[in-house]
Order: C-alpha cells, then structure tokens, then sequence
C-alpha cells in the first residue's frame, strides 16, 4: 500500500490545530514595514517607542476602526495627520490603497 506524501503535512497540521498552536501573524507588506511600522508596530497596536511619543493610532481598535472611512485613512495617508507626516509622493498612489486595506486588516 501506498501513503500520500501529503499525509505527513496534513497530520502536522491536524495536531497543530488540535494543540492550540498559534498560526503565525499576519505578514506586513513591504510598504507598511518600511512607512508605518516604525509608529503603528508590526501589530498595529502603535505601541513602539515612536508611537507612543508620538501618540500613533492603534489600528486594532475597533471603536477608532468604526469612526473613519477609507476616504479619510487614505487622506490621512497622503496628506498627513497631526505628527504623521505626509505619504503622498513617497509611497505610490496604489501603494497608499493597499496601505488603506492594510490598516483595515488589523481589526479583523
């Protein structure tokens, strides 16, 4: 008889699941660990040096996810915000929307 070379992978996977095994965190793109990680954190939670200095937004908030559109996110992004600065000319346009839907990923 034959074994699936798969089986060793799928059994792998099974236990992890069973035991509770985190799955590995989410992947930052290029763009946000270059641009936003610095402030916001690989976690969004904006709790780096530089995020608290300079009171970054925690994107995993649901009640701050809740109160801005991707209109707003988007300006924010190009223009700046309070200590953010401005993104616009730095980062590319379709760059700055991924970034939008970026941010929006850390309230799931």
């Amino acid at each position: 008889m034959r074994r699936s070379a798969l089986a060793p992978a799928a059994l792998a996977t099974f236990a992890a699941l069973a035991l509770g095994v985190a799955a590995p965190a989410r992947a930052a793109s290029e763009t946000y660990q270059t641009f936003c990680a610095v402030c916001h954190g690989d976690d969004g939670k904006a709790q780096t040096e530089k995020g608290k200095e300079k009171g970054a937004r925690d994107f995993t908030s649901k009640k701050w996810q809740k109160s801005v559109d991707d209109d707003r996110l988007q300006a924010s992004i190009e223009k700046g915000k309070g200590k953010m600065p401005a993104f616009k000319g730095k980062v590319a346009d379709d760059d700055i929307k991924a970034l939008v839907k970026e941010v929006r990923s850390f309230a799931q």
